[in-house]
């Protein structure tokens, strides 16, 4: 990603006035100056292009500290004050949980969604909003947020925003794949070659950075032996006493409730040592200790454990089904990424850890799951914990299925795999009904 673009806010005006991209320090750069930054790639291929109001979009995590410099002259605050005004971002909210001290939380949230660690929630980033829209008497600002539905928690806490709800990753990369399968189907209709006859391999489960869910997850996997014969990635040799440490919930309890589990994740994470890094469409690959979080930005060199492919195809067809782990597992609301994405574009059934209520939000969006298939009850865990012990048991049930049948599996749900790959191109869409009945219902 361009170091430029990460932390800056695109604006753009109208009213006569040229689109501006505006790093941290408040150096301003026309867009036209920019060249073949992503920055002008996610204008140029999304709906961002096309929209008529004025607008901000923000690449980043946290407080929002140059807000004020969008204001650099009467114009440009009037431009603010007398229209409407909509605030996109590209990355999730920064949700964190509101105490005495001002320490800067983690950008990922790690709670159990308890009922009175979701009432004290607040994100950063509508913290920021907020304060800006009141001390600049910006009265008609609608916030978009990224993460499904948390304007239903957030609106009252942020009065001067009005919440909606539209993630530009998904939307961009939604966008961007459907032109091209346009483009290569010479607008014919996209070709579907989703031939479980390539299946070997029972499972697909990719972990790039460093997260405890997938930690445990991957522990969990190599317990099972799921590592060996399966396309499994992880790169971080950790103790067992670290692995406890770094999870969000009390081990000891977690043991006694769940012994049998505990104890596979504890045995599983002892082979792991041994079998680090797992990896696969990765070059020059090391395994990392305890220390960073990315595999191939803990050197300044970067020179190791270096991806050739952010959608290695290859991987997906001859898997039978992707365990998906998401950018966000231990927050309440849905976030989805391209690994959900990806999943879906190569005709890959998936059991997805992500947080509750993550398959209920795709079937909102018109896609279909798997519930035919097996158990899908933990998407409706609120309880982090408790979801992660029954992705386990899903994961089991499916493996309890031998090659052959879950071949026959596939063939059986092709017709699920092919709607789910053309309801792609319905995303946006989705999200526009979505917001227009937030609007409607609002006033």
């Amino acid at each position: 990603m361009d170091t430029n673009w990460f932390f800056s806010l695109y604006f753009r005006p109208r009213n006569n006035m040229l689109p501006e991209l505006i790093d941290k320090d408040g150096n301003r750069t026309r867009l036209e100056n920019l060249g073949k930054k992503q920055i002008m790639e996610v204008i140029k291929q999304s709906f961002l292009l096309n929209i008529q109001e004025p607008t901000i979009f923000y690449n980043g995590t946290h407080q929002i500290e140059h807000l004020d410099k969008l204001i650099i002259s009467k114009k440009h605050k009037e431009v603010l004050q007398k229209n409407l005004v909509k605030v996109y971002f590209f990355e999730p909210l920064t949700h964190y949980i509101k105490n005495n001290t001002n320490h800067m939380q983690s950008h990922t949230l790690k709670i159990n969604n308890n009922p009175d660690e979701i009432a004290n929630l607040y994100a950063y980033e509508l913290d920021s909003l907020q304060e800006w829209a009141v001390k600049n008497q910006i009265s008609n600002l609608q916030v978009y947020c990224t993460d499904w539905k948390c304007h239903e928690h957030y609106q009252s806490k942020y009065p001067a925003l009005k919440l909606l709800i539209m993630d530009v990753f998904v939307a961009w990369w939604a966008q961007r794949y459907t032109f091209q399968e346009n483009r290569s189907s010479l607008g014919k209709g996209w070709y579907h070659d989703c031939d479980s006859s390539l299946i070997t391999k029972k499972f697909w489960s990719g972990a790039w950075r460093y997260e405890p869910y997938r930690h445990f997850l991957t522990s969990f996997l190599v317990s099972r032996g799921l590592h060996k014969k399966n396309n499994v990635s992880f790169y971080f040799k950790i103790s067992n006493e670290e692995l406890k440490r770094r999870m969000w919930f009390n081990w000891d309890e977690f043991s006694s409730k769940h012994p049998s589990l505990s104890q596979s994740v504890i045995e599983g994470n002892n082979k792991l040592q041994d079998v680090v890094p797992l990896s696969f469409a990765c070059d020059n690959v090391v395994a990392l200790g305890d220390q960073g979080s990315d595999p191939n930005y803990s050197s300044k060199d970067s020179n190791y454990n270096i991806r050739t492919s952010h959608d290695p195809e290859e991987t997906y067809v001859e898997s039978f089904c992707a365990i998906v782990q998401e950018s966000r597992f231990g927050q309440p609301w849905p976030n989805i990424s391209e690994k959900t994405l990806n999943a879906i574009r190569n005709y890959r059934p998936f059991v997805l850890a992500g947080p509750p209520g993550t398959l209920k939000m795709l079937k909102e969006l018109g896609f279909k799951t798997f519930d035919a298939y097996w158990p899908e009850d933990y998407d409706n865990i609120i309880d982090n914990t408790e979801r992660l012990v029954k992705i386990c048991e899903t994961i089991d049930y499916i493996n309890s299925f031998s090659i052959e049948d879950l071949i026959e599996m596939h063939k059986d749900m092709e017709s699920i795999l092919i709607y789910n790959k053309e309801n792609i191109k319905n995303i946006v869409q989705h999200y526009d009904d979505l917001n227009n009945t937030i609007l409607k219902t609002s006033h």
